[in-house]
């Protein structure tokens, strides 16, 4: 049947005789969340399915699952060579297809991107040459390990067939398959090291050994890079080589799929390509994708910042794929096929990475900083109340705005009185002020919605207890933000009243920025001021200069503050003394550093809950029903207020 909006994106393929209903894939990703054993949880389970529930054309699960026991994620990974798994592999095949999906699972050796920290052993590798990112050197594999590693993914294969799925993965990406690749770390003096032909051995007869052991009906997929974007001159397969790599495993006839995506995981700037966030142009890949769908039989499927139903229908119209991968839209929005099939609102993702695989690679569990029912699936659905109230939400940053959502979705009435001319608090500061402009999309996304709900919106609004009162409420949201804290007797800046507004520099031109937050706030907040013409020496307490950023935007905060070059010092303290002098402490040490009156002193951090209301609303009504969310309730970062002020709202009964 024909689609009007997206007639390539949700197009049927047919591949080994089973129909993939559109072009969509969620591929194989890790979660972090709790996986003993490398054990699969029903939590995980209910991850993939719901994405089939939403439409999703093929769902491919468990980012670095293993078929060996010597090789494991150091952030953790599915045990596929474990046969305890089974039942959950049974359940969640049944799962998927019962809505209606296909599902495969990515199957891989780490190769020395393992991690020997957790079991003391050492890892596996081509060679004894350290990676660079995990400086893990690994035992080299002999050539009978090799041949026995082969059969580990067959046996692997074999099980996820006989648990009704409908295919694999076998990747290569940054793991041990691509680690032969590469001349740099491939040492190799047997038939698996030297020439092209001898480098690629390994991964051919993985492939062929698959094919040769599983059904005719089972899809075989290989992953791999196209260009490793490593920042190094001798870190990665070139994409000369990789072009040809792509199209000879092709020719073999050995594979149905061929996944293909930009960067690599050897380093963070070929990681930062790889996972790229909003730093990095949409469909990032696209045109090396499009030279290999071009010279090979096989359908292709695109990787990387595919975020939206345009961008995914372009990529397809352009040829650049036959099929997108499209994991952290689907995560910010598990229902995007549908909707964009039914012309509904998509939640968009704004592919900023600091709730998802920014958090798996600070071993923290996945979350999403759009879509807080990714870390509480209860908030899918919000049940209608029985008992409809009157909700006055004061404050309009991220977290009273889902406050205000949920609360309407669960039928009460609710405004929102907002004290400044727009809605977004820091939010919008960072998407119109600073290097965030993708929070405008989320932002449009919640302001449409409260439309729809009959949300009253009102900014430049008074936000006293006799204005609340006066609107007769039976429940308060206080999301009413934080503020800077101060120290007496110091003229201290907060950062982003830098961001919104940089001064011009003074004649001594000398700032001094302290982070004590340790993420975006203080880099911007530098380069605002170095571009008013500002001395920037950046002082923080953490061992480097934005130490709370993921390794997939870490290159991007020092791209930006190249310009700006700030002297940057790193585990001091701003000691409480009054005057204008700063005065810093070594964390460890207790030496003191002082900067004689800088013309300004900007911090960014260590903020304090602006929730007076509370105390004033409760003041005149005891019996009054006051709830406080996001920074209001204890000063953190947006998907933590995202996700307050959405169970706050849900919870209103």
């Amino acid at each position: 049947m024909d689609q009007p909006g997206y007639p390539h994106l949700l197009a049927p393929l047919t591949v080994r005789g089973k129909e993939i209903r559109n072009r969509i894939v969620s591929s194989p990703h890790a979660t972090g969340w709790e996986h003993p054993g490398g054990l699969i949880s029903d939590k995980e389970v209910d991850y993939h399915v719901r994405k089939a529930a939403g439409g999703v054309g093929l769902v491919m699960t468990f980012g670095s699952a293993t078929v060996d026991p010597s090789t494991a994620a150091s952030y953790g990974s599915i045990a596929l060579w474990n046969p305890a798994n089974e039942r959950q592999l049974r359940r969640l095949a049944d799962g998927v297809h019962a809505r209606g999906g296909l599902v495969m699972s990515q199957m891989t050796h780490m190769g020395h991107r393992g991690s020997s920290k957790v079991a003391l052993t050492p890892v596996r590798g081509v060679s004894d040459l350290p990676e660079p990112e995990h400086r893990e050197v690994a035992v080299p594999l002999t050539v009978e390990e090799l041949h026995t590693l082969a059969r580990r993914f067959v046996d692997v294969a074999l099980r996820l067939h006989r648990c009704g799925w409908d295919g694999a993965e076998v990747t290569s990406f940054a793991h041990l398959i691509e680690q032969f690749w590469d001349p740099a770390i491939n040492t190799r003096t047997d038939e698996y090291g030297g020439s092209l032909e001898n480098r690629m051995r390994f991964g051919k007869e993985v492939v062929a050994a698959v094919r040769a052991a599983v059904p005719d009906e089972f899809i075989l997929g290989f992953r791999m890079s196209l260009d490793p974007r490593s920042g190094g001159r001798r870190i990665g397969t070139s994409p000369d080589e990789l072009f040809t790599i792509a199209t000879e495993m092709a020719a073999t006839g050995n594979i149905d799929l061929l996944s293909v995506t930009g960067g690599d995981a050897m380093t963070r700037p070929a990681l930062s390509v790889a996972m790229g966030p909003d730093f990095v142009p949409a469909v990032t890949a696209g045109d090396a994708a499009a030279r290999v769908t071009a010279a090979v039989d096989v359908p292709v499927i695109l990787a990387g910042r595919v975020n939206s139903g345009p961008a995914g229908e372009a990529a397809l119209a352009d040829g650049k794929a036959d099929l997108v991968v499209m994991t952290r839209a689907l995560i910010a929005d598990p229902d995007l096929p549908r909707k964009l099939a039914d012309g509904g609102r998509v939640r968009p993702c704004i592919g900023i990475n600091q709730g998802c695989i920014g958090r798996l690679y600070q071993h923290y569990p996945i979350v999403c900083s759009v879509n807080p029912a990714i870390r509480d699936p209860g908030l899918e659905h919000v049940p209608p109340t029985a008992s409809p109230r009157r909700v006055v939400v004061v404050g309009a940053g991220v977290a009273g705005l889902e406050a205000a959502r949920n609360a309407a979705l669960k039928g009460h009435d609710v405004v929102v009185l907002e004290r400044a001319g727009w809605v977004g608090g820091r939010a919008r500061l960072n998407a119109v002020h600073g290097w965030r402009p993708s929070w405008r999309q989320y932002l449009d996304f919640l302001a449409a919605e409260l439309a729809d709900l009959g949300v009253a919106v009102r900014c430049g609004a008074a936000v006293s207890a006799a204005e609340v009162l006066a609107l007769a409420p039976s429940v308060v949201i206080v999301a009413t933000g934080s503020r800077l804290r101060s120290m007496p007797g110091m003229a201290l800046v907060d950062a982003d009243e830098v961001i919104a507004s940089p001064p011009p520099a003074r004649a001594d031109g000398v700032a001094v920025v302290i982070d004590d937050d340790g993420g975006f706030v203080a880099p911007t907040a530098a380069a605002a001021l170095a571009e008013q013409g500002w001395s920037v020496t950046i002082a923080t307490p953490l061992p480097a200069l934005a130490a709370e950023v993921d390794a997939t935007q870490i290159r991007f905060v020092h791209e930006r503050l190249a310009k700006a070059d700030p002297t940057v010092i790193p585990d001091v303290r701003l000691l409480p003394e009054p005057g204008a002098d700063v005065v810093l402490e070594h964390v460890l040490t207790g030496a003191i550093r002082t900067f004689r009156s800088p013309g300004i002193v900007v911090v960014a951090g260590h903020r304090r809950s602006e929730n007076g209301l509370r105390g004033e609303l409760l003041a005149a009504r005891p019996e009054l029903d006051v709830r406080l969310v996001g920074d209001a309730l204890a000063p953190r970062g947006f998907d933590a207020a995202t996700a307050d002020g959405a169970l706050t709202g849900a919870a209103i009964d």
